[in-house]
């Protein structure tokens, strides 16, 4: 199975090689993730490729302590993914705004890591994020 998804404006791309569609989005409480509205969606040991076209439109915001990396269309404002580097791998979990479920997605469940110490936050990533992680800019044509 797989799930097809991009921002808006179709610069960054996702295509998730996921188990199954039963996925239950978490509404991380922290304040970039509330006020971009992301709800994230992620499977353990399921391989998530995302395609970038424009890196120019491409930004990588950092928040928080543990490190974790947002990635974000410069061109239409949507954050597709969050990443993080994880003993040498990487990890990541989509933001279900993003990705076409031919299911749907059921509510967001609100979840709150503040009070988690930085090596549990990572150790919440490496157990429940999407790993491995490719990231990748598309190869430009010339007319």
């Amino acid at each position: 199975m797989s799930l097809q998804g991009s921002c808006r404006c179709r610069n960054i791309l996702l295509h998730w090689q996921c188990r199954d569609y039963s996925l239950v989005p978490r509404a991380c409480q922290c304040a970039y993730c509330v006020r971009h509205a992301a709800a994230w969606v992620s499977k353990s040991g399921s391989a998530l490729n995302v395609v970038i076209h424009d890196p120019r439109q491409h930004r990588v915001v950092e928040q928080g302590p543990a490190g974790a990396q947002f990635h974000e269309c410069a061109h239409c404002g949507d954050v597709v993914l969050v990443a993080a580097e994880l003993d040498g791998e990487l990890y990541g979990a989509a933001n279900a705004r993003c990705v076409l479920n031919p299911r749907g997605f059921p509510g967001a469940v609100p979840t709150d890591s503040a009070a988690l110490s930085v090596s549990a936050r990572r150790e919440r990533w490496r157990l429940n994020w999407c790993s491995p992680l490719n990231i990748r800019v598309a190869p430009q044509t010339t007319h």
